[in-house]
C-alpha cells in the first residue's frame, strides 16, 4: 500500500497544481514526485499533463477512488495478517466511514489468535519509551519493568519492607550488608551472584538521574558469592526503603529476573513471555502482548481464547495532577503576587475539572492523599503580566492545559503554548528554563510516604528543576537522608505546606483509571501504578 498515493489523493483532487505544490503535499522532492506520478499513471490511478516551464501548472485527473480501493486492500490484509502488521496503515487519515469499518474489523479479530498458550492482549496507543529500570520514569514503562525485573526489597502501602532478591540484611557500622537469595536466575539462564548486583547498584549510583539521591554511597563491593557490602558516609536507615523503588531493580545489561521475560519490543508490539525458571511462583499466563492500535480503538483487554464478550471493569486510583508555577528568575511567576493571583484563578475553576475529564475529581488538599492537610487559598489583588504566559503543552495533558488557557482568555490574560514531546517531557527537563506554567501528572508506587520523597528528590521529577529557585527548599529536601523513614511525614507536610501556601505547586485533581477486561480473566487485582499484576492472572482452561 502506497502512503504517498493516499496522501496525494487526500490533498490534491482533480485540478491544476504546480509540481512543487504536490511535492509539498506528499513530503517528497519535486524530482521524486515526478517519478511517482509517472508510475501511478502507468498503474492506472491517475492521468496528469505536465505544465511546461518552472511554476506552470500540471493538470491532475484521478481515474480511481484511491481511498476506497486502498481501504479494500487493507481490509483484505486484516483478514490474513496480524494486527501489528497493519498498524501503520490504520493510522492514515481515513474518512470516518472507512475508519469505522476498520475498527469493526479489528474488534472482530483482535486477541482471538487460537493457540495452545494462555495470553493476555492489551491495546496501547503509544509504544513504551524504555524497558530499562534506570530510564523508566513514566508509569507505562515502569509497569513493564515491574514485570521483567526484581528489586532487592519490596515495600507495601503500610511501609513494611520485605526482602525480594535480598534474603536479609544487617548493618555493620556504616556498611549495609546485603545477603542475596540463592538460586535466582536471569532470563539468559545465568545464576544471579553478588557481582551482578554490585555492578547493577554501581550503575544506579553513577547514573545522571539518581546520582544525587544516592550521593552518600561511598563504596559498593562483592564480598563472597551472595554478599554485597554497600558502604555509606554513615548509617542511614532510609536507604533500605529506597532500595525498594522501581529504578533500583537489578539488571544484567538489559536482562532481568522477573516473572516475565521480554521476547519482543518495537513500535508495533511488545511481548512478555512467562519465565520458566522464575525463583518465585511461575506465572499462569504464558504471555502478555501489548499491541499498538490507533486512537479510538476499544481499550478492552482480550484473551487468546474466544471469550463470552462479557466485560468486567476495575477502577483504581491513578495518581494526581497539579499545576507548577515556575519561579525561575526569567519567569512571570518569579513574583509571589503573580503566583498567588494564578493560584486563585485556578482554584476558582478547580471544582469543574470533572466536566473536562470524567475520571478526575477536584483536589483542594495536596499531594499526600488522605495525609494532606487543608490549606487556605492566598489572598491578594489581580496582577498584570508584561508578556504572555508560556504554558508547556504535551499530548498527555492537552485537555487540562486547554482548559486553563480558556480561563486565561476569559480574564484577558495572554498566553502561548510551548510544545514539548511526551518523551522530552519526561527525560529532558531543560524546558523549565523558559516555560512559566506546567500541568504535571504524578503516580506514586505502593507507599505514599516513599512516593512523595521520591517525587521531591528524583532528578527525573519536576521539583528537582524548580527547587533551586525556592529559598531554602534544597536544604529542606536534603533532610530526608538524615531522618529515619518512619519520621518523614512531618517533613512531608512542612514541604507540602510551603509549596501550596506560596503558590509554587497548586493541587488540581485526583484521577481514577478504569480497566475493561473479559470476565474469563481470573484473580484480577491491581499492583503498582494502578495496573494489573500479570503474575497473578489466569484463564480457565
Amino acid at each position: 500500500m502506497d502512503a504517498y498515493l493516499f496522501r496525494l489523493w487526500k490533498e490534491c483532487r482533480d485540478g491544476a497544481y504546480t509540481i512543487s505544490d504536490m511535492a509539498e503535499a506528499i513530503h517528497l522532492s519535486p524530482k521524486q514526485t515526478k517519478r511517482h506520478l509517472a508510475r501511478w499513471q502507468e498503474e492506472g490511478w491517475l492521468t496528469y499533463t505536465s505544465g511546461r516551464g518552472r511554476g506552470n501548472l500540471t493538470r491532475l485527473e484521478w481515474l480511481r477512488h484511491v481511498e476506497r480501493d486502498l481501504a479494500k486492500q487493507l481490509l483484505d490484509r486484516m483478514e490474513k495478517e496480524s494486527v501489528e502488521a497493519v498498524t501503520n496503515q490504520l493510522e492514515w487519515d481515513w474518512s470516518p466511514a472507512q475508519a469505522g469499518r476498520f475498527m469493526r474489523q479489528l474488534e472482530k479479530k483482535f486477541g482471538y489468535v487460537q493457540t495452545s498458550s494462555d495470553a493476555l492482549i492489551i491495546p496501547r496507543r503509544r509504544h513504551f519509551l524504555t524497558t530499562h529500570p534506570l530510564e523508566a520514569a513514566d508509569i507505562h514503562s515502569a509497569h513493564l519493568v515491574q514485570n521483567v525485573f526484581n528489586r532487592l526489597f519490596m515495600i507495601d502501602a503500610s511501609g513494611e519492607v520485605t526482602g525480594e532478591l535480598a534474603h536479609h540484611y544487617e548493618w555493620q557500622g556504616s556498611t549495609l550488608v546485603l545477603f542475596l537469595r540463592k538460586g535466582v536466575r536471569f532470563h539468559d539462564g545465568s545464576l544471579m551472584t553478588s557481582k551482578d548486583v554490585t555492578k547493577s547498584l554501581r550503575m544506579l549510583v553513577q547514573s545522571d538521574a539518581y546520582r544525587y539521591m544516592y550521593r552518600h554511597v561511598r563504596h559498593i563491593a562483592s564480598n563472597g558469592t551472595y554478599r554485597v557490602d554497600v558502604t555509606l558516609d554513615r548509617r542511614r536507615n532510609s536507604y533500605i526503603p529506597k532500595l525498594s523503588m522501581i529504578h533500583t531493580s537489578i539488571a544484567k545489561g538489559s536482562v532481568g529476573t522477573g516473572p516475565f521475560q521480554l521476547d519482543r519490543h518495537d513500535k508495533e508490539k511488545t511481548v512478555l513471555l512467562a519465565f520458566e525458571n522464575y525463583f518465585g511462583v511461575r506465572a499462569l499466563l504464558d504471555r502478555v502482548e501489548f499491541i499498538k492500535v490507533p486512537d479510538g480503538y476499544d481499550p478492552t483487554y482480550r484473551i487468546s481464547s474466544r471469550d463470552s464478550k462479557e466485560t468486567g471493569h476495575i477502577s483504581t486510583p491513578s495518581g494526581f495532577g497539579l499545576v507548577i508555577l515556575n519561579s525561575h528568575p526569567n519567569s512571570v511567576f518569579a513574583n509571589e503576587e503573580a503566583r498567588h493571583y494564578m493560584h486563585r484563578l485556578i482554584a476558582e475553576i478547580r471544582p469543574e475539572i470533572g466536566t473536562r475529564n470524567e475520571r478526575r475529581t477536584p483536589n483542594d488538599r495536596g499531594f499526600l492523599g488522605s495525609l494532606s492537610e487543608t490549606y487556605r487559598i492566598p489572598k491578594g489583588t489581580p496582577v498584570t503580566f508584561d508578556r504572555p504566559i508560556r504554558i508547556k503543552q504535551t499530548d498527555f495533558t492537552n485537555d487540562t492545559t486547554d482548559w486553563i488557557a480558556e480561563m486565561l482568555t476569559r480574564h484577558g490574560i495572554a498566553y502561548e503554548f510551548v510544545p514539548i514531546s511526551f518523551k522530552d517531557s519526561i527525560h529532558d527537563k531543560t524546558y523549565y528554563e523558559y516555560v512559566d506554567l506546567v500541568v504535571h501528572g504524578e503516580v506514586f508506587e505502593r507507599n505514599i510516604t516513599l512516593g512523595f520523597e521520591q517525587f521531591m528528590t528524583n532528578e527525573y521529577s519536576p521539583p528537582h528543576k524548580v527547587f533551586p529557585y525556592i529559598e531554602g527548599m534544597t536544604e529542606r529536601v536534603g533532610q530526608y537522608d538524615d531522618l529515619p523513614f518512619e519520621d518523614w511525614l512531618p517533613l512531608h507536610r512542612e514541604i507540602e505546606r510551603e509549596l501550596k501556601e506560596k503558590s509554587y505547586f497548586i493541587p488540581l485533581y485526583n484521577e481514577e483509571r478504569t480497566i475493561p477486561f473479559p470476565v474469563e480473566l481470573k484473580d484480577v487485582c491491581v499492583d503498582l501504578f494502578g495496573y494489573f499484576d500479570f503474575a497473578k492472572l489466569w484463564i480457565p482452561s
